[in-house]
């Protein structure tokens, strides 16, 4: 791995879940991105991504990592996860770092791939989900009757450990109940699907077929891009591989993806 540079928990505002890490590289930046920890919305750290975020500056971008509140059935519900990491980017375009402010993308896994396309829907620019959470509203559509539950999970566990056995539709409908808090009429605007514009930034999609996010998201993510006008890049795994854990397979063509917008 090349030279970078770390500076980790620089307050990007006034909560105390508002604090990015940064990865800097060692020569001058050809572009900036952030990258977004997944976790359901309700739990997760930047120190997630470090991994990511450093290969990221190896290759040559400033890499930034936020952290962000998390949601609870009362607190930081939708659309405070969005609200954050849009934040983390004015900060990042405010910044008086050296890097082109035109060049700027967004990556993210599981909820974090939800966020990062949010980012590309609202702020035109590229995005990477690896495993986002898409279709929320038809989720929620598909499993009537369906009891939703949390599952147990080590805060201080490696992504790519969590979600990995396949679907479990009543964690999945419980990641999004409680994302929503008592705001469930709210779901449709929490869709990504149904809002892509012209104005929304390209797009890489990569999932698994029989993994916890299921593979038609991506379909309907790829079907709504096309419709609007939108590039949109996909790949699907075999496998019930989750985000992080099918690193090794995704950071080729997402790398392609990011040079062919920034480099």
């Amino acid at each position: 791995m090349a030279s970078i540079n770390i500076v980790r928990n620089i307050a990007y505002g006034a909560d105390p879940r508002h604090r990015l890490d940064l990865y800097r590289p060692a020569r001058l930046a050809r572009g900036a991105v952030l990258v977004i920890h997944g976790g359901g919305w309700w739990t997760g750290d930047k120190a997630g991504v470090s991994a990511l975020a450093g290969t990221l500056a190896s290759a040559g971008y400033l890499a930034v990592a936020p952290n962000y509140r998390l949601a609870t059935a009362h607190k930081n519900n939708y659309p405070t996860q969005v609200e954050d990491v849009a934040a983390a980017l004015g900060w990042l375009r405010s910044s008086d770092l050296p890097y082109n402010r035109a060049l700027i993308a967004a990556v993210g896994s599981s909820s974090g791939g939800n966020l990062a396309i949010e980012l590309g829907l609202r702020y035109g620019v590229p995005s990477v989900s690896w495993s986002g959470l898409l279709n929320l509203d038809g989720f929620v559509a598909d499993h009537p009757g369906l009891e939703p539950k949390r599952l147990e999970i080590d805060p201080n566990g490696p992504p790519s450990t969590i979600d990995q056995t396949g679907a479990n539709d009543a964690y999945y409908l419980w990641c999004i109940q409680n994302l929503m808090g008592g705001k469930m009429s709210l779901i449709r605007q929490a869709t990504p699907i149904h809002r892509v514009t012209p104005h929304a930034g390209p797009m890489f999609l990569a999932g698994s077929l029989r993994e916890f996010v299921p593979a038609k998201e991506i379909a309907l993510m790829v079907a709504a891009a096309i419709a609007a006008g939108v590039g949109v890049e996909c790949m699907v795994l075999p496998g019930s591989a989750h985000g992080d854990a099918y690193m090794a397979d995704a950071i080729r063509p997402t790398m392609v993806f990011l040079d062919r917008y920034l480099g």
